[in-house]
């Protein structure tokens, strides 16, 4: 069964290759790695010529003014020919049977399948969302519990309309929501199958401004299907994306809309604000 990885990259060079490499490394061989350059200003293209003369399995495409991510990835997605499509970032790495593992686990009831993975720092590394779920409409609205990469029909993907390129944030989170909308509850299999790198020296996170945008603009187009409590919740995922402390009058209605314990983290961390919020 062919399955297609879709890579958007801009000027991420060497931690690319370690991307890329974890992909050709997989115990599932019948795959294509599609790597989308947007716009690449440090010898990416030429990388990527490179890794194509030396395995036939790595297809690539540029576009020659940066487009963002998800003009990238609905390329990639456009270009596969895979029965299944997943994701990677340029800077994570797969764990060697993660696509053996999630081919083994598909079943066509879900809309979806994902996993759990290793979150990992300088000095640590930890297993994150390792458990067994059926992610509802309900839990996804109240949290991103598939994480930042699916495996999916590609058809499926393409239905729905693939990811939001007007959306400056939660890309991700937004078109895993609408699989779940359109196909009904996704599932997460309880092991970590692929490695976030968070202290490499780049940018992951977007700047305040976009991030209250990008917020924003999935309330506006998920709001109608969330209650009270998801609403809650996604505010406090903002102030935790741009570290931002509660205002008095936030603390309360938030806590008792659960995640109880980092909430708990973050008023410590940064204390609180008083006045007007």
């Amino acid at each position: 069964m062919l399955i297609s990885v879709y890579m958007p990259t801009h000027n991420r060079g060497q931690l690319l290759e370690r991307a890329i490499d974890s992909v050709l490394a997989q115990t599932h061989h019948n795959l294509e790695l599609i790597v989308v350059d947007d716009g690449s200003s440090d010898g990416t293209w030429e990388r990527l010529q490179d890794y194509m003369k030396r395995d036939s399995r790595v297809k690539a495409y540029r576009h020659d003014v940066a487009k963002g991510a998800c003009a990238a990835r609905n390329l990639a997605i456009e270009k596969a020919s895979g029965k299944f499509v997943t994701g990677l970032d340029d800077d994570d790495t797969y764990t060697p049977d993660r696509l053996e593992k999630l081919l083994s686990h598909y079943d066509e009831r879900y809309a979806f399948i994902c996993s759990g993975y290793y979150w990992v720092a300088k000095t640590k590394t930890n297993r994150t969302m390792c458990s067994d779920k059926v992610i509802t409409l309900d839990a996804q609205l109240d949290a991103n519990h598939a994480t930042n990469q699916v495996f999916v029909e590609r058809e499926r993907i393409l239905a729905i309309g693939g990811f939001d390129e007007a959306l400056v944030a939660l890309q991700d989170y937004d078109c895993f929501t609408r699989l779940i909308k359109h196909y009904g509850p996704a599932f997460r299999v309880g092991q970590p199958l692929q490695h976030i790198y968070v202290d490499h020296g780049g940018a992951r996170i977007s700047n305040q401004k976009k991030s209250r945008l990008g917020f924003a603009q999935f309330l506006e187009k998920h709001g109608a299907d969330m209650g009270f409590r998801q609403k809650q919740n996604h505010a406090f995922w903002l102030k935790m994306r741009i570290q931002e402390p509660f205002s008095v009058g936030e603390v309360l209605p938030s806590m008792f809309a659960g995640h109880l314990k980092m909430k708990l983290g973050h008023l410590l961390k940064f204390g609180m604000k008083f006045g007007r919020t």
